[in-house]
Formats: C-alpha cells, sequence, structure tokens
C-alpha cells in the first residue's frame, strides 16, 4: 500500500484522493415510482442536509449483472462515510425504503476507497460512466501504468470528463480489487472514447505492462439519471 500511494502522489494531473465511494446496485421493476420516491428523499432535510454527493445512475450495458440501476455516493471523508451509512438508520430512511420495497431489489453493495482522480468537476461531461472493474496482484505496479495511460488519454483529448482509480475494502472480495472509470457527455462520446482507447499506442503499451497483473471482471456502460448535493 506505501508503494501505491507513493506512486500515486507523484502523478500528474492526476491527485492522491481523499474520501469513500460507496454504491448500492439494485434491480427496479417501476423506474417511475422509484425515481419519484428518490427523489422526494433526497428534497427533503434528509436528503439536503446529506454529507455526500448522491447519483442515481441506469446500467446502459452491465454484463449478466441483475442490477438495473445504482445509487453511487461520493464522500470526501471517513467522517462523512461514517455520518451517511449511519442516516440509512433513521425513519426518514425506513419510510423511503418501505415506498420502494414493492419495486426494488438488491443486488450489491460495495464501498471503495478513492486512490486517484482527475477533470474537471463538469457535471456537463460527466453525464455517462465507463467503469472497468478489475482484480489485480501489484497495486503499485498498476498505478504507474495505468496513471501513464491516463496522462496519454488526457494528452490526447479523449477524455472529456472526471476519471479515477479505487480500491475495493468492503463487499465481495471475489469480484474485484480496483475500478477505474472515465466520464462522458454522452453515450456516443464514451463509445467513440473506449474506440480511440483500444486503438492507441498508449493502451498498448499500458497492456502489455499489466498483462499478467490484471484481470478485467467486468465493464459497465452507466448513464446518470439525477445527481443531488453536487
Amino acid at each position: 500500500m506505501k508503494k501505491l500511494l507513493l506512486s500515486l502522489m507523484l502523478i500528474s494531473p492526476l491527485t492522491f484522493a481523499d474520501g469513500y465511494i460507496a454504491s448500492y446496485s439494485i434491480q427496479v421493476s417501476d423506474v417511475q415510482k422509484f425515481a419519484g420516491s428518490f427523489d422526494k428523499l433526497m428534497k427533503s432535510s434528509w436528503g439536503t442536509s446529506f454529507p455526500g454527493v448522491v447519483t442515481l445512475g441506469h446500467y446502459a450495458f452491465n454484463g449478466y449483472d441483475d442490477a438495473s440501476h445504482a445509487v453511487i455516493i461520493s464522500y470526501d471523508s471517513e467522517a462523512d462515510m461514517a455520518k451517511g451509512t449511519e442516516s440509512f438508520y433513521t425513519p426518514e430512511f425506513g419510510a423511503f425504503l418501505a415506498s420502494v420495497s414493492d419495486v426494488t431489489e438488491p443486488v450489491e453493495q460495495a464501498l471503495n476507497r478513492k486512490l486517484a482522480s482527475g477533470g474537471a468537476g463538469d457535471s456537463d461531461m460527466n453525464k455517462v460512466y465507463t467503469i472497468y472493474r478489475m482484480q489485480v496482484k501489484d497495486p503499485g505496479d498498476y498505478a504507474d501504468a495505468w496513471s501513464d495511460l491516463i496522462d496519454a488519454q488526457v494528452a490526447a483529448g479523449n477524455i472529456e470528463g472526471d476519471y479515477g482509480l479505487r480500491a475495493h475494502i468492503a463487499g465481495s472480495a471475489n469480484f474485484y480489487t480496483h475500478y477505474a472509470f472515465t466520464g462522458s457527455s454522452s453515450i456516443k462520446t464514451a463509445v467513440e472514447g473506449n474506440r480511440n482507447l483500444l486503438a492507441s499506442k498508449s493502451f498498448e503499451k499500458f497492456s502489455k505492462k499489466v498483462s499478467d497483473n490484471r484481470r478485467i471482471m467486468q465493464s459497465s456502460i452507466v448513464v446518470v439519471l439525477a445527481r443531488y448535493n453536487y
């Protein structure tokens, strides 16, 4: 871990990132009912005082995963993460869960540590996220190779929105150890960006470096439906 942190602190334009990402994947049978109830919750005093940025996303492409939607929460600190999680045990949140219990089924819950982040933080450039979940044997070596790839892709103008690397710390340890993501303004530009990435010399070099160190477990494209406390 020390090797990983030191390598990330030297990355430019990436920065070492504090905080956590909590994700809650769910299968939704009535999207309008769920989205309406969720919007009501997040616009209440409970939601407006929630200590994190909350995103409701739809999995446009998600492989064999049963989840159709995800609630993704970005916390700036351990204290915020603890406070936000504790708020799920309040009467207000309990009432929300009861209101959507007939149209939702939990699929996965995960907590990930922010390792490195970059991008301008423009919501218009982050309407779609491409996510790569993977198993990594040597996090430090992978971070070095990934940062070189990201620097090259940013220099080539192939990433519109934010980008980052996260480490899985709670959830199913058999699935993935890390995930990386990039943000785009639309599905079209997300797919074009992926095509340009795979055709680039920087990706060819990256693939050779990580061939024995990384195994992609799943790739997803998530469309943002709503974002709160941004």
